[in-house]
């Protein structure tokens, strides 16, 4: 427990220090399960997954993985370690992404039992580390070191292999109509700048059409109709030779046209700004500006440059078709975002921050190892508010009234009404609720693992640890609840083996 309060503490004071090699977050917060958390995202040991009709929950443990029957409130064990899990959306099939390079498997989610298990020609130094599946659940999209696979969803077998879209891909999504996909490969660095191959893939011809985007590599956002694509960095961080040349690191917003019918993708302009980028439900895009890494190059009206005394970070509003963008000063510092499901604002958690000047921090730990700390410099705000929401209409930043809630795993209800968090320990979260309407915020009082909510968009999922029992056996507990204070119904799990005793 010292060593995480010594690496938050230290993090926290290194945020002060102009000098200081902490790495700094982008404004998109990438923590929201509302979704199920069901593509394929990677889970770490004590997070889960629902299923798309929320019938089964896919839970991993260090060694193992959980299969949680919702209906027959049952829980099978598995001897294998998933990193993603992808669901069929048509049976109920998961598709399991295996650690150290296992390959991938099928499992009966009703039977627990493994359909198949392949490992296609992946390369010797990597296996299979992104999946998707389509809709209909006809293939089975995984990449390796440089390719994609098409696999039969139904059998296992690979049908098709992609040419070389770049070593080591970061992000791998489906176009709306699943009949093509996007890859992003690495960056590589060449002529003084980055090089970065965005592919688009055919799902059943595996033809490839791969375009070089003058940015870093990161994950892809793709408009609802999938005409076109933004892809942006935190930072750009450049090799030796590229910062000898000049390149200044302005981690730019990249704009990319996909037209899937033609298979043509061809890269447009690149915006000022950093990411990840985040899609509003109104269908503009929120990326961000830092005045310390801005390219003046990249505005085509020069009035919009931020002045010499400006705000450093300011909140950067795009329309993407028309590529218009507004700027709002937002203070000296970076919160977290994630989009709110009214479409209309931001829930703004402050609370992890690395800052290099010019904003003032305090660490306080109480008598149970909690930490607080308090940032000021946000917004304006003096008040030391580390939770509230910024209304994208109105550019006005409302502070939640109640203790900090953390945006650490959280879900937010279906009628965006209410957002439960959890406050990151060292052995899973402190559970919050914030009423978004009434800007308040409560502690909850316990401690989970994981956070998921059910396809209803009102049923909790909340997975907690419960002590060894007589025989030293792990016990767990799924409770389902509407309130996340008493359970619906409870399903809990008992390990096979006992723990040895030290």
């Amino acid at each position: 427990m010292k060593r995480r309060l010594s690496w938050v503490v230290g993090l926290l004071l290194a945020a002060c220090d102009p000098s200081s090699d902490a790495v700094e977050e982008g404004g998109a917060n990438a923590n929201d399960r509302s979704d199920g958390n069901a593509e394929g995202d990677r889970l770490e040991s004590g997070a889960m997954a629902v299923s798309p009709t929320g019938g089964y929950i896919v839970a991993r443990r260090n060694t193992t993985t959980l299969i949680v029957d919702v209906r027959g409130e049952r829980v099978t064990e598995l001897d294998l370690v998933g990193e993603r899990f992808v669901f069929s959306k048509t049976r109920d099939v998961v598709y399991a992404v295996l650690a150290n390079l296992k390959g991938v498997v099928a499992i009966d989610l009703a039977t627990a039992e493994e359909l198949w298990h392949t490992q296609p020609a992946f390369t010797s130094s990597a296996g299979a580390f992104l999946a998707r599946v389509t809709a209909d659940d006809t293939t089975l999209l995984v990449a390796d070191y440089d390719r994609v696979f098409a696999i039969d969803p139904a059998s296992g077998d690979v049908r098709s292999a992609t040419p070389s879209v770049g070593v080591r891909p970061v992000d791998l999504e489906l176009l709306p109509g699943d009949r093509h996909a996007l890859v992003v490969g690495s960056t590589t660095w060449a002529d003084g700048g980055p090089h970065t191959p965005v592919s688009l893939v055919g799902v059943t011809d595996a033809k490839v059409t791969t375009v070089d985007v003058p940015n870093c590599a990161a994950p892809i956002s793709i408009l609802p109709d999938g005409s076109r694509a933004l892809l942006s960095p935190t930072f750009c961080t450049a090799d030796a030779e590229a910062r000898a040349k000049g390149w200044q690191n302005p981690d730019p917003v990249s704009v990319i046209d996909v037209d899937a019918s033609a298979g043509a993708l061809s890269f447009v302009k690149n915006l000022p700004g950093f990411g990840p980028v985040s899609l509003l439900a109104d269908g503009r895009a929120v990326a961000y500006l830092d005045t310390t890494r801005m390219d003046p190059s990249m505005f085509d009206d020069a009035s919009q440059i931020p002045g010499p005394s400006a705000d450093r970070y300011h909140l950067m509003t795009i329309e993407p078709r028309s590529m218009a963008f507004e700027l709002d000063p937002i203070g000296k510092q970076l919160p977290r975002f994630a989009p709110g499901k009214d479409g209309k604002s931001l829930l703004v958690d402050a609370s992890v921050v690395v800052v290099r000047n010019e904003v003032s921090a305090t660490v306080t730990i109480d008598a149970r190892g909690k930490i607080t700390a308090e940032v000021k410099g946000a917004f304006g705000d003096t008040s030391g508010s580390l939770f509230g929401v910024f209304d994208l209409q109105t550019k006005k930043y409302v502070p939640f009234a109640g203790p900090a809630a953390s945006l650490d795993r959280f879900v937010q209800l279906g009628d965006g009404s209410q957002v439960f968090t959890l406050k990151e320990t060292a052995v899973g979260g402190d559970l919050f609720a914030i009423d978004v309407a009434g800007r308040t915020s409560v502690d909850l009082g316990r401690s989970l693992r994981d956070i998921g909510i059910l396809p209803d968009g009102r049923t909790l999922v909340l997975r907690v640890r419960l002590d060894l029992d007589a025989e030293r056996h792990a016990r767990e507990e799924f409770c389902f609840s509407k309130d996340a204070r008493t359970c619906d119904a409870t399903i809990r799990y008992r390990s096979r083996t006992p723990q040895a005793r030290d």
